[in-house]
């Protein structure tokens, strides 16, 4: 059904009504909820094993929407220097009896929150420590502490540096600023 194919959704501890991919957090199961509101039940008594790594995209941060609609610069912790920016999720690999679930989350916020309630109750395989990183360091501070060292942990954990759908050209570079 999802096999080996990462799927992009919200990471809850309590679903929203909003049309967006969902990953929620039960009692006994996870539950993916797709755009058309259907659900997959995965029990927390078929899984093996869930993993999680970081994930880095980039982000062209100088031009966004403004809430009229309008575009406009957007200040964000590199203003005002040309520079790639990514934008860092993180990555949910669920191995159960019957199948592989592969998620990516999208966004930081609540992926740390669901992450850390998901650890109260099964065991994550946390290679580069992220729980310990939820646990310590604001969003903020977490986003800056990945800014410098997602280079070193996407060498050493072989993660994409960056994923990403855009143009050869940003690829190029962005691997030559990173």
């Amino acid at each position: 059904m999802m096999k080996n194919k990462r799927i992009q959704a919200q990471f809850l501890i309590n679903g929203i009504s909003d049309d967006v991919p969902q990953l929620l957090l039960e009692e006994n199961n996870l539950v993916f909820r797709n755009e058309l509101k259907e659900d997959v039940l995965i029990p927390f008594s078929s899984i093996i094993s869930i993993k999680i790594l970081p994930i880095n995209r980039i982000y062209n941060p100088s031009v966004g929407l403004l809430k009229d609609g309008m575009k406009g610069f957007i200040a964000h912790r590199n203003a005002g220097v040309f520079s790639i920016y990514f934008n860092y999720f993180v990555d949910l690999d669920i191995v159960t009896t019957t199948n592989t679930y592969l998620f990516e989350s999208l966004d930081l916020e609540n992926a740390s929150k669901f992450i850390l309630k998901l650890n109260e109750t099964n065991k994550i395989v946390d290679d580069v420590n992220l729980i310990d990183l939820f646990k310590t360091k604001s969003i903020d501070e977490l986003k800056e502490y990945m800014d410098k060292h997602y280079k070193d942990w996407a060498k050493k954990y072989n993660l994409e540096n960056p994923r990403t759908t855009l143009d050869e050209n940003m690829i190029r570079l962005a691997r030559n600023k990173n």
